[in-house]
């Protein structure tokens, strides 16, 4: 079979051009553009940190939590953890916004149960009467934190020890005015659903590539509700001074960062776990959010900084192209495979490079996601990680889905929302 005579006759034209275009998009940005942000990740971790004097001033973690009874115990002992690690003052503020289960209760026997030796941390609940939304929490929280410092830290995250330490060296040394870390996403159990190492395998390549990428040139575009880190007078600024628009909070926060020139940075030292959706119904649910919450900053609330000559531009014009009208494409290609096999002059010659093409796909995919798990956890094959990748095509079809699925909704004048109706 391999040595299948290719076909005398030439391709048609209006065949073959639309073929050769989705190859070429292929081999650019999966090849071309994504070697580029390898050498670019790379390079950020080359990079010497300076070495300044160490510094710990008071730190406030804030957060915001709606019905999360379940997971606030587990979040705010890994916040104590932290304090036990940090030399200098803490303090914790939970925001429950109107919860309707036992949040605020679970929350205040976590803080009264904490061991006597952390008696000298400050802890607060703030309660509200009904469901604000995400960013009104967050106000609420950070205008009563007293910290030089505000940690920002979703309820269903659980902070590595270190974490904080981490991210404090980091900003003083950097003398940035916002950071994030690496977040791993679990189940909170074994790890072992096929759901959620697929988001795994995502996370690496999204934090240990791209934001690594982003990074290197002052660029990072979203510093992560489960963990973030921030100069109080900054946040707090930035959340008085305008109402959130979008869905997507932590967003629009750092775009509105960027858009007055602060330095933001990314440490992967510092690290976190939170709780990623185990079922398709949620993960749909938090890709749509997603999704339209980048196409409202992008086009909307922080479109003028797709004009800007900065490194930023690049990454916010890739995450529009192959991130958006990439998925229209990807899934017009998927669809037109049935078509481009029906009017194939040669059919067999046509399965044969479709199968060759996919090789490639595989190899191609393999090995920089091999990389991105070496980035991301130090090792190319991170509990087994990298044998799932064959199957990864699964969460990136829902990812085509629901950007294609977004990009009508945001044509349609739909902006997206946290609760469904």
């Amino acid at each position: 079979m391999l040595h299948y005579p290719a076909p005398t006759q030439p391709s048609p034209l209006i065949w073959n051009l639309p073929l050769n275009f989705f190859y070429t998009w292929y081999v650019f940005f999966a090849i071309g553009v994504s070697g580029f942000l390898l050498v670019a990740a790379w390079s950020w971790k080359q990079r010497a940190t300076p070495e300044t004097e160490r510094s710990y001033p008071m730190v406030s973690f804030v957060v915001p939590a709606y019905n999360e009874e379940q997971n606030i115990t587990h979040c705010l002992n890994s916040l104590f953890n932290c304090a036990v690690k940090f030399r200098g003052a803490i303090e914790v503020v939970v925001v429950d916004d109107g919860s309707t289960d036992n949040t605020y209760e679970a929350a205040w026997n976590t803080i009264k149960s904490k061991p006597e030796e952390l008696g000298h941390i400050r802890t607060r609940v703030v309660r509200h009467t009904s469901n604000l939304g995400k960013a009104e929490a967050l106000r609420s929280g950070v205008n009563k934190a007293m910290g030089e410092y505000v940690a920002i830290v979703d309820a269903d995250t659980c902070w590595e020890s270190h974490g904080l330490t981490e991210l404090v060296d980091y900003m003083n040394s950097t003398m940035t005015l916002a950071a994030s870390g690496y977040i791993h996403p679990s189940d909170g159990v074994k790890e072992h659903k096929l759901f959620v190492i697929l988001q795994q395998l995502e996370y690496s390549q999204g934090l240990g590539i791209l934001r690594r990428a982003e990074a290197l040139g002052n660029a990072v575009t979203v510093v992560p509700g489960p963990m973030g880190l921030y100069r109080s007078e900054v946040l707090r600024q930035l959340l008085n001074e305008k109402q959130v628009k979008s869905v997507t909070e932590d967003l629009e926060f750092t775009l509105e960062m960027q858009k007055k020139n602060m330095k933001i940075g990314y440490d992967d030292a510092a690290r976190s776990t939170t709780l990623a959706p185990t079922t398709l119904k949620w993960f749909w649910r938090q890709r749509l959010r997603w999704s339209i919450g980048w196409l409202h900053n992008q086009l909307a609330i922080h479109r003028d900084l797709l004009w800007n000559k900065r490194w930023l531009t690049l990454f916010l014009w890739y995450s529009l192209v192959p991130g958006f009208l990439g998925a229209a494409l990807e899934l017009i290609a998927l669809l037109s495979t049935v078509v481009f096999f029906w009017f194939a002059p040669d059919r067999i010659f046509y399965l044969l490079n479709l199968a060759f093409f996919m090789l490639l796909v595989l190899i191609v995919g393999l090995t920089q996601q091999a990389i991105a798990l070496k980035f991301a956890y130090s090792k190319y094959n991170h509990r087994q990680l990298l044998w799932y990748m064959p199957l990864y095509f699964l969460l990136r079809f829902i990812n085509i889905f629901a950007k294609f699925t977004t990009l009508i909704q945001y044509m349609m004048g739909k902006r997206g929302n946290w609760h469904k109706s």
